[in-house]
């Protein structure tokens, strides 16, 4: 029984290897684009940084529900200003790796006809689904180390006060609510056949998630609706740190995506 049980974490452990070399392409394509835009703004920050307080007086003239909106409180704070420029809507993009990938771990397979060969190793339907979610955890977290590298190391070379800490923070608060989607993708991706499905789900309601925040802090009168959306506990890491609470729940929520995933796939039949 422990051979058996010891050969079976290995095959989950090959899996889960295998998904890491496939998509350390996709880590590298994330990271740096969105890295790249990261440095970008923190480099801006040089020459916006003599004028940031008149823009402040300027920002004055503009609702106040507008400006929540967009996470602008103070532009002459370098935090303040990568959050609004950057972390505020990262997610948005970056969300989508988890989502494609866990789209093509199942559904995409049936597509492609591969999921046969995978399923024949032999391999149990339930590491398939745990082994790709775990690996694209772990490249996820790969792909925001590139993120938080290019960003605090263009800060450094052009002498913008951000340290590695925020940055960090800022960076790896990403990682709960993009797996958030990813489980959520990993789901419609065991429960239905089509690779799209599983892909434009769970991105209408990362978008809907996103409007419904926004519109909540633009708007006293929508403001109670803003629990309903990740985006409420997602925050401002670079300037407030991280919300271990709301980090853990988010967290917890993919991983019972992910669960349910499990007998959801075990109960459907496979298209070949």
């Amino acid at each position: 029984m422990s051979a058996k049980r010891a050969a079976g974490w290995g095959t989950l452990l090959a899996l889960v290897l295998h998904t890491l070399r496939l998509q350390s392409r996709s880590v590298l394509v994330w990271g740096a684009a969105l890295g790249l835009y990261s440095a970008a703004i923190a480099a801006s920050f040089v020459t916006f940084e003599g004028s940031a307080d008149q823009l402040n007086q300027l920002m004055e003239a503009y609702p106040e529900g507008l400006l929540e909106a967009f996470g602008i409180t103070d532009l002459a704070d370098v935090r303040n200003y990568m959050h609004s420029q950057v972390f505020i809507l990262a997610p948005l993009a970056l969300a989508f790796f988890p989502i494609l990938a866990s789209a093509n771990a199942i559904a995409g397979a049936e597509e492609r006809g591969t999921i046969d060969v995978l399923l024949g190793n032999p391999l149990p339907r339930w590491q398939l689904v745990v082994g790709s979610f775990a690996a694209t955890a772990v490249s996820l977290l790969g792909s925001l180390a590139i993120v938080g590298l290019l960003t605090w190391g263009t800060a450094v070379l052009v002498d913008v006060d951000l340290s590695l800490e925020s940055t960090v923070e800022a960076v790896l608060n990403m990682w709960p609510v993009c797996l958030f989607f990813g489980g959520l993708a990993m789901l419609c991706s065991a429960l239905f056949h089509r690779r799209a499905l599983a892909i434009a789900l769970p991105a209408f309601v990362l978008f809907a998630m996103y409007l419904v925040d926004a519109i909540g802090r633009a708007s006293e009168d929508l403001e109670d609706l803003r629990p309903y959306s990740v985006f409420y506990y997602y925050g401002s890491a670079i300037e407030n740190g991280i919300d271990w609470a709301n980090f853990a729940g988010l967290t917890g929520v993919a991983i019972l995506f992910v669960a349910l995933a499990v007998p959801a796939f075990r109960r459907r039949d496979i298209y070949t």
